[in-house]
């Protein structure tokens, strides 16, 4: 066990506490699944179901005290199932695990699993994702391209608000990528209330609790980003340090876990602090500016 101590002071004295910190209790798989509150049902990769390829993809995590997934590892599985089972199961949520009547964190192995003969598009969610993961993809491709960017608007638009008709308790990775990827569409095509109001959907959906750093990092760099291209400079400041706090934390979790998405993963705090550098400047804070670019430039 891991201690560590805290001096609490009032009224000119001062009390020293040792507090132990909460180990994980290891549980099988069987306890792991019962445990389960909520899941969603993973979202089959074109690419992989055109392939044939099928099976399951296999997770060391931890579920903290509240129920939600602190930390996920890929053990197995095929590459091109493995972002689909992240994204599911990063919305799963599970009933607190408890030792002698408290809540304790829990690891153990969870499984998402791709059978092609279970793949059967009926429920309305289904119905749903079958017209947005089309669109989504050619929002992505268009915004990528830099080619027609009225064009690109417009299907992002779309991807969004088919995103939006997902249950409110679902699909949250979905939602968030499509409403940044509108934001981003709008921004390029010189929308700036377009770009505002899909970079606060992401936001109000990252606030939820149930994504990753990566995620929250590009939901607030992306409205971040909106704002300042609007001349609304202290917002940008604002919601430009809450990504950049949120995209330092996912770079920490790359390193560890994840080396070969480092230029992801760094490219979009670079990104956010290269843009925040021009937001100071605009501030006339011409020294935080130039902190913000010497950190963009260490990370390149």
């Amino acid at each position: 066990m891991i201690g560590r101590g805290i001096l609490i002071c009032a009224m000119g004295a001062c009390f020293s506490f040792s507090v132990t910190a909460q180990q994980p209790i290891l549980v099988d798989q069987a306890t792991l699944s019962q445990h389960v509150d909520h899941h969603v049902p993973p979202v089959y990769p074109p690419i992989a179901k055109a392939a044939n390829i099928q099976g399951a993809v296999f997770f060391d995590i931890t579920v903290g005290v509240t129920g939600k997934i602190e930390s996920m590892k890929v053990v197995s599985g095929h590459p091109m199932l493995r972002q689909a089972a992240i994204d599911c199961l990063k919305q799963w949520t599970y009933h607190p695990f408890e030792k002698d009547g408290v809540p304790v964190p829990a690891t153990g192995q969870a499984s998402i699993s791709f059978m092609l003969s279970d793949y059967h598009p009926v429920s309305g969610d289904e119905q749903i994702a079958s017209r947005f993961f089309p669109l989504s993809d050619q929002c992505r491709k268009a915004v990528s391209s830099h080619t027609d960017a009225a064009a690109a608007a417009e299907l992002c638009k779309q991807a969004a608000d088919i995103a939006s008709q997902f249950g409110p308790k679902d699909r949250y990775i979905e939602k968030r990528s499509a409403f940044v990827w509108a934001s981003w569409a709008f921004i390029y095509d010189g929308d700036s209330k377009g770009a505002l109001d899909y970079s606060s959907k992401a936001v109000e959906v990252v606030k939820l609790g149930h994504d990753d750093n990566s995620g929250s990092n590009a939901a607030y760099g992306v409205r971040g980003i909106a704002e300042g291209r609007a001349g609304d400079f202290a917002a940008a400041d604002h919601d430009l340090e809450i990504a950049e706090d949120f995209g330092r934390k996912g770079v920490a979790w790359m390193e560890k876990e994840a080396p070969s998405l480092r230029r992801e993963y760094t490219g979009s705090l670079i990104q956010d602090l290269q843009f925040h550098a021009q937001v100071l400047k605009a501030l006339n804070r011409p020294d935080e500016a130039q902190k913000k670019l010497n950190e963009a430039a260490a990370l390149q």
